[in-house]
């Protein structure tokens, strides 16, 4: 049986924080553009993977589920099993309201079930059509290339009459979109907006920063143990952060902490490495989007290392690296070349992030296309690396599963 790929796409709210996930299907990716058959189909394949083969849970982490139905859904008996408390139910734009429609809408409203309005294009066809289910929706989703900023403005207020209706923008490209959105109203966005660097303000890197990179580079060129201690020792807040993290009921130590060098033995050098650099994120970020992306930064390096593993087991260490490395432009809101000027990385890994070149830029190209769901772009980017859709489905799964698990268990508590 082949294996069904399932794509996530983040949905923020006003404080940057991660609010859902929606699960998209596609049973290829070579004919991705495809129209499929049934949209109950469709959604039932991707509840049937993400109940039983993967879990919600890793799936999901603590987050909602966003899926499809229309009106067949209501026909099979498949419902019964998704959990109210953490999937959303999300009404396509293509479906046939009619009473019978609206009282299953309504039934199961009153289980505890939450519906949304997909690709809503504010015509008055549209309106006309959903307003008898618009009581019982949780969100409707505006579609913004659908919508112009003008519609949008003139027809917003129409939704103010139903008080369980919260707003949700789909198609954000911008930060600028979601500042823009975050005032006409809208209280969840969809989309990778947040990964996206626009204008690069001149900010200054912080030295502290600086350091850590070079901390970084250290343990990957093997330095003694005493020039990885004397380097940390400039950093005396991320030095407190890591005896809390080592302390925490996550790693588990339970004798007490002598020195920064015992402590940094305790840890590792593997486990330093992600550590200091997750901090980085955290710290640099603040807590605007700090959870989306940490949580796409791990995923970037699970990812790339699950790669590396089919390709060259060699650089699977430095394929995490890259990976977690990525996003670094945004996180800091300079140029890539500029965060790691000065700092002393693999050529192979420098290639990647700076000029997109090499294996791992083959790799890391291929990863931002899953997260943005470029499928146009997979197909030869699998082939090129000798990979089948099949195996690569599996990794992705692998490393959102891996990612949640990773976040919640490390920084969860941390990250605020």
């Amino acid at each position: 049986m082949q294996n069904i790929f399932i794509g996530r796409q983040p949905i923020i709210d006003l404080n940057g924080h991660l609010h859902g996930y929606e699960l998209l299907f596609r049973q290829s990716f070579d004919n991705y553009a495809a129209p499929i058959s049934c949209n109950t189909q469709a959604t039932c394949r991707v509840l049937v993977n993400a109940l039983n083969n993967f879990g919600s849970r890793k799936l999901l982490g603590k987050h909602y589920g966003f899926i499809n139905i229309d009106h067949t859904f209501f026909n099979t008996p498949l419902f019964d099993a998704i959990p109210a408390d953490k999937f959303v139910l999300e009404i396509l734009e293509n479906t046939l309201v009619d009473t019978e429609f609206v009282t299953n809408v309504k039934n199961l409203k009153e289980q505890g079930y939450s519906f949304a309005l997909d690709d809503m294009d504010l015509s008055e066809e549209m309106i006309v059509r959903f307003e008898p289910v618009f009581k019982y929706l949780s969100y409707v989703k505006i579609d913004l290339f659908a919508a112009s900023k003008e519609i949008i403005d003139e027809k917003i207020n129409l939704f103010e009459h139903y008080e369980g209706i919260k707003l949700l923008a789909e198609k954000v490209e911008t930060i600028e979109d979601y500042e823009y959105y975050k005032k006409s109203g809208f209280t969840y966005f969809q989309g990778y907006f947040y990964e996206k660097p626009t204008v690069f303000s001149q900010k200054k890197f912080d030295p502290s920063h600086r350091v850590l990179l070079e901390v970084i580079a250290l343990i990957d060129s093997n330095a003694d143990i005493k020039e990885l201690e004397s380097k940390l020792l400039i950093c005396p807040h991320l030095i407190i952060n890591l005896l809390k993290y080592i302390n925490s009921v996550a790693i588990g130590v339970k004798e007490p902490i002598s020195s920064l060098r015992h402590a940094m033995a305790l840890l590792g050098r593997q486990s330093l490495k992600q550590w200091i650099l997750l901090f980085l994120y955290a710290d640099a970020i603040g807590p605007m989007f700090s959870e989306p992306i940490l949580l796409s930064a791990l995923f970037r390096g699970k990812m790339m290392s699950c790669l590396a593993s089919c390709t060259d087991t060699s650089i699977h260490e430095e394929a995490f690296l890259a990976g977690l490395l990525s996003l670094f432009d945004v996180m800091f809101g300079l140029p890539m070349n500029e965060v790691l000027s000065g700092i002393h990385l693999n050529d192979s890994i420098l290639s990647a992030l700076i000029d997109n070149e090499g294996i791992l830029g083959d790799m890391l190209a291929l990863v931002v296309s899953i997260e943005d769901e470029s499928f146009s772009d997979i197909q030869e980017k699998i082939k090129n690396l000798n990979l089948d859709e099949d195996k690569l489905s599996a990794m992705a799964t692998e490393s959102y599963n891996w990612s949640n698990d990773f976040y919640e268990e490390h920084f969860a508590d941390i990250i605020v």
